[in-house]
């Protein structure tokens, strides 16, 4: 049956460049669609130190290295977006840009992708200075002084976890409160490495 595969996977983050390789490995047939870059958000990170059994790499060189060897096992990457997916019966019809596939199994590894602000310079200097992922990159940023954007349970969170490493930390919040849960903003609140400020807008 044409376009017809064991199992498809859809996105080409690490976590299906992963099932990929596992699968393939099994003599599974196997397909990775993925709509944009292989490799997913992290291929913006210039640093990788946490990634078990490797010292130091940078994102795009990681997840190339899975990309290969998915494709050495014998994996498909179609380039395409997933606009409809039909999952009852035995057979699943994923329905793309670049035509219908379908397989015994559908695997989804849809990742996330970062809410940009909009400032200039921000695509310039992603993974040079603009991050999205404290927990990922915290360390880069030991003993300087930071901004973080947002009011949410995300951007209180994270600034939080970065006093760990920051000299210095400001919230900018576009709203006139934090939008998450009172104990989360009362323990910002007594971060002496922190300070906020509300209603607060980037005009460029």
């Amino acid at each position: 049956m044409e376009n017809m595969y064991d199992a498809v996977i859809v996105g080409g983050g690490p976590a299906g460049l992963t099932a990929a390789i596992y699968l393939a490995r099994a003599n599974y047939k196997v397909a990775v669609i993925e709509k944009e870059r292989i490799g997913g958000q992290i291929t913006i990170t210039s640093e990788v130190v946490n990634y078990p059994g490797v010292m130091k790499t940078s994102g795009t060189d990681l997840t190339r290295t899975m990309h290969d060897q998915a494709l050495n096992f014998g994996a498909e990457f179609i380039s395409a977006e997933v606009s409809k997916l039909k999952t009852d019966g035995d057979i699943k019809e994923i329905t793309t840009t670049s035509g219908v596939f379908k397989s015994l199994a559908v695997i989804l590894c849809t990742g996330a992708n970062p809410r940009k602000v909009g400032f200039t310079g921000e695509k310039e200097f992603q993974g040079h200075g603009v991050a999205y992922c404290a927990t990922c990159d915290g360390e880069f940023f030991s003993g300087m002084d930071l901004l973080v954007v947002g009011g949410g349970f995300a951007a209180v969170e994270e600034s939080i976890f970065l006093t760990r490493y920051a000299r210095s930390i400001t919230v900018l919040v576009r709203k006139d409160s934090f939008s998450c849960a009172k104990s989360v903003s009362d323990e910002l609140r007594n971060c002496r490495k922190i300070i906020f400020t509300f209603n607060c807008f980037f005009v460029a």
